[in-house]
């Protein structure tokens, strides 16, 4: 006799097993799994209470918006700006926020706007403009804090890893910034642990005996006073090697643990294989979450050329270690040749350490994940281009 719900209980169960080793490789624990499945209730914010739907007599007058990429600032009638928007049609998108209107549409009165030669541009000047003015109607780019670094201070002989808010001033290692204080916790204590960095804090007591985690072999114990630091420092470069750009996500941090898996097996220490795998899954999900910026912040220099979508209009774009450090419409001659020189003057080396201001970090992505979605003509600029050469290239990718 068979029960009429076995069915659906091994139906069940097959959902469960294909599920569970998601859950766990996103959850190290039952509290942190029961966090992640409650669900989340969300707060309406007064600035995104639905507005009453405005006639369109008393809309803003929105005829003079062209039909070209820009961005559109809608203000009230003190000329407060409430909201800043961004379009490869400045006209059609302008229209369409009072289909559903939100709260800051019945107060708008006028609606002006800066038109750019490419969809790029409009994002980042969409991008620029919402971190200086802070309009009641935009949420998503003005907010810049919640950010935090995965620090390490060169001060001491045997550094310490912290999360903090802030980057360390100074000689300091600086990686970041991430979001989600449980996960860079968590990438710090896989970091100490995998290395044998230490766990405690920045004064170092010595001891007469190893601690917990020195007896666990996940401490190289500097507290007994017999360590070398020239050894400690190279555990330390080896563990924030994969964040200098060097290694693309962490690829090394895997070798080293795989190499760990490979020495367990051999010795028939399956259990601590096993803990290796695990730890593994977990180390490369974490730093997954960095690689993108990571990848970002160290792209080499280079002009891009971000082409109008219809018409034959260009914006020039010089990249600087991720970041925009110069851009407007295509220039030629011998303004194209003093913009990109004035470029190549404000590149520094990258090194472990610079860390990306928290308020630039939008940018840095918006810039990365367009150039990788669109592919547009790009000049390395790692030497000092020949004028000609520059002008040759440029002429081709406008010409394309």
């Amino acid at each position: 006799m068979v029960h009429r719900a076995l069915a659906d209980a091994r139906t069940c169960a097959r959902v469960f097993c294909a599920l569970f080793p998601k859950l766990c490789a996103s959850a190290r624990t039952v509290a942190d799994a029961c966090s992640l499945l409650a669900p989340r209730r969300r707060m309406r914010r007064p600035d995104r209470q639905p507005g009453r739907r405005v006639p369109p007599a008393q809309r803003p007058d929105l005829s003079k918006l062209p039909d070209d990429p820009g961005v559109y600032v809608f203000r009230d009638e003190a000329g407060r700006p409430l909201y800043v928007g961004k379009s490869v049609s400045l006209r059609t998108r302008a229209r369409a926020h009072f289909c559903a209107p939100a709260g800051w549409t019945e107060r708008a009165a006028v609606v002006d706007y800066i038109p750019t030669a490419s969809e790029l541009g409009a994002l980042v000047l969409e991008n620029r403009l919402i971190k200086r003015w802070r309009p009641p109607g935009n949420v998503k780019l003005k907010r810049t804090d919640g950010y935090l670094y995965l620090r390490c201070r060169l001060d001491i002989p045997f550094p310490v890893l912290e999360v903090a808010p802030d980057p360390a001033p100074g000689h300091a290692i600086n990686v970041g910034p991430v979001r989600g204080r449980a996960a860079a916790t968590e990438l710090v204590d896989q970091l100490n642990s995998l290395f044998g960095l230490r766990h405690c804090g920045r004064t170092l007591r010595l001891r007469e005996h190893p601690s917990a985690y020195g007896q666990m072999g996940r401490c190289l114990s500097p507290c007994l006073g017999d360590l070398d630091p020239n050894l400690y420092r190279r555990r330390l470069d080896q563990a924030l090697g994969p964040f200098a750009g060097t290694a693309a996500s962490g690829e090394h941090l895997l070798e080293h643990l795989d190499r760990q898996m490979r020495e367990a097996s051999e010795a028939r220490r399956y259990e601590r294989a096993a803990v290796l795998l695990r730890r593994r899954e977990r180390l490369e999900s974490l730093v997954a979450r960095l690689s993108g910026l990571l990848q970002a912040t160290h792209a080499r220099t280079r002009l891009v050329v971000a082409a109008h979508p219809v018409k034959r209009r260009f914006d020039a774009f010089w990249i600087v270690a991720g970041r925009v450090a110069d851009w407007g419409s295509l220039p030629s001659g011998d303004e194209l040749v003093g913009r990109t020189a004035a470029a190549l003057q404000r590149r520094r080396p990258r090194q472990v350490g610079s860390a990306v201001p928290a308020d630039e970090v939008d940018e840095v992505r918006i810039v990365h994940a367009w150039v990788a979605a669109n592919e547009p003509p790009q000049l390395p600029l790692d030497d000092p281009p020949d004028p000609e050469r520059l002008s040759a290239w440029v002429a081709a990718a406008a010409a394309a």
